[in-house]
């Protein structure tokens, strides 16, 4: 698979560099230069990767992490010259998977890139997968969940629609509700318990995160068997 990259970063002359630098090495990558940018880049685009500065023209990176995390859950490094402890513990609870200080080697960094390129091959190969005929959901490492039949059909609304948000009224109307009269906290519990149930029997989490005000994302990919 070809890792698509996303940089933010505003000196443009780095983020070029960068760019050039990663493509060279087999990867797609693209860079912008604020966080409006970002939103801008990520409303018409894929991507696998999010790399992205702190200290950008309109505001924290931070910022743009805890957008791309209402919506993905894929691989996200922040790359900074601020480096003090707080400022890292900042990026952790922020969700970045790694935080990366100024000077960065370069073959560390393209060597990170391609462990997460080979994690993200190894999700494509072993997707969650729904099982209608044994009314269950197999996690990537195999393990079984059992599904009431409510559970298998909001599941199933999700199947090859990895990334995308479905609205409420969307999956209300694909479970046969009448959207002016469904309670949405409903769709909300049954969620939660899914949730619960998954990481219960696995240890993972389910890759189906809210996106408030919009609706729900399965971020990662969904098979029907």
């Amino acid at each position: 698979m070809t890792l698509r990259i996303l940089i933010v970063e505003d000196d443009a002359d780095y983020r070029d560099a960068l760019c050039h630098i990663f493509n060279l090495e087999g990867f797609s990558a693209d860079g912008v230069g604020s966080i409006a940018a970002f939103e801008a880049w990520r409303n018409t685009h894929q991507l696998d990767v999010l790399i992205v500065d702190r200290q950008l023209p309109d505001g924290d990176g931070l910022q743009a992490l805890a957008s791309y995390r209402q919506v993905a859950d894929t691989p996200a490094i922040v790359l900074t010259a601020l480096g003090h402890l707080p400022e890292r513990i900042a990026g952790m609870d922020a969700d970045a998977d790694y935080y990366l200080v100024k000077p960065v080697a370069m073959d560390e960094f393209i060597a990170l890139l391609r462990r997460l390129r080979r994690r993200l091959r190894m999700a494509d190969e072993h997707p969650w997968t729904i099982h209608p005929a044994r009314w269950c959901l197999e996690s990537p490492d195999g393990i079984e969940i059992p599904l009431t039949r409510r559970e298998l059909a909001l599941l199933e609304l999700f199947v090859d629609q990895q990334g995308q948000v479905i609205s409420r009224q969307s999956l209300a109307a694909g479970l046969g509700e009448q959207y002016e009269t469904y309670d949405p906290r409903r769709l909300e519990i049954r969620v939660r318990r899914l949730r619960h149930k998954v990481e219960q029997a696995t240890g993972k989490q389910l890759p189906l995160t809210t996106v408030y005000g919009l609706g729900f994302n399965f971020t990662l990919p969904l098979r029907k068997l």
